[in-house]
């Protein structure tokens, strides 16, 4: 049996469309599919790899945070005031009120131990003082009390003008306390030391 032309045409026809049927069939369109689901993979796998970034970078900052708080919790505990009772802690108040009042030549008429009072986990030691000076050594006084390393502060003060034609000179009635951990005295709260 022979074929014409035309017949011929388009069994050749019928055969290309046939074969880039196949080609794009079973070729390029998986290939294709392929190649987006490489994609894809690969994009989920750049986000697990930021995610894992992010996480090994707050993990750091987290480490670096806790080694901070470390180092402030150690300076918090070496300014508190150390001694096995209220007393003691006491004693070391009085000896660092000592030393500024020798340095800035204030002399002391009066140090007395007030009672000692909680405060979350901290004990509260209270001392309060009186002295005259002027206002140069006071303020050379109370600068040298509140910038100690240990952590002291003064929640009251009291002056008074001795006299009037002389305002600089003055009587000063102040109250020290100092911080320790409640844990480390034996001395019970309110007892009068």
């Amino acid at each position: 049996m022979k074929l014409s032309k035309r017949d011929k045409n388009f069994i050749t026809a019928g055969a290309v469309a046939a074969a880039v049927f196949c080609v794009l069939k079973f070729g390029l369109f998986p290939l294709y599919d392929t190649f987006l689901e490489r994609r894809s993979e690969i994009a989920q796998k750049e986000n697990a790899k930021e995610k894992y970034l992010k996480f090994l970078k707050e993990q750091a900052d987290f480490q670096k945070s806790m080694t901070g708080r470390g180092k402030e919790e150690g300076m918090v505990q070496q300014s508190l005031l150390r001694g096995e009772t209220a007393s003691l802690a006491a004693a070391d108040i009085q000896r660092i009120i000592d030393e500024f009042a020798k340095a800035s030549k204030v002399e002391m008429q009066s140090v007395k131990v007030l009672d000692s009072d909680t405060k979350d986990d901290l004990m509260v030691i209270p001392v309060q003082i009186a002295f005259s000076s002027d206002l140069t050594r006071l303020v050379k006084f109370v600068r040298g009390i509140e910038t100690d390393k240990k952590l002291l502060a003064i929640p009251e003060l009291k002056i008074r003008v001795k006299n009037e034609q002389k305002p600089q000179d003055v009587t000063v009635t102040l109250t020290v306390v100092g911080y320790m951990k409640k844990g480390e005295t034996k001395k019970e709260v309110g007892k009068r030391d």
